[in-house]
């Protein structure tokens, strides 16, 4: 499945997950995402000549990855040297897509 950010300045392309999860964590739910999860060597990711620009916060554990030109969240990655790298991909992008999939609801606001 291939989606994109508003202005598909970047690209995803990434077999159908599972399921995805949405997260109450403070940063999660305002992107109001829908995360599928994959090793970092699997999804495509496709960056166009606006670039992008990745936000950490807390613990920098995490880098979550907008394009800079609309803004988008697309996705996150573990930080270098945290163990068990992996990417997410906001499926909260083309939810049409991803309708028929099993949500996992995760309490990440009571871990914070």
């Amino acid at each position: 499945m291939k989606i994109s950010c508003h202005c598909a300045n970047i690209s995803i392309d990434a077999e159908t997950p599972e399921n995805v999860t949405d997260c109450n964590c403070s940063i999660c739910s305002r992107y109001h995402a829908l995360w599928g999860y994959y090793p970092p060597d699997i999804p495509q990711i496709s960056t166009g000549s606006h670039g992008t620009e990745c936000y950490t916060w807390g613990d920098a554990e995490l880098e979550f990855v907008r394009c800079t030109k609309c803004g988008c969240v697309t996705h996150y990655r573990t930080a270098v040297g945290q163990p068990d790298p992996l990417i997410a991909v906001n499926f909260g992008m083309a939810r049409e897509l991803v309708a028929d999939i099993p949500v996992i609801y995760y309490n990440g606001a009571e871990l914070l």
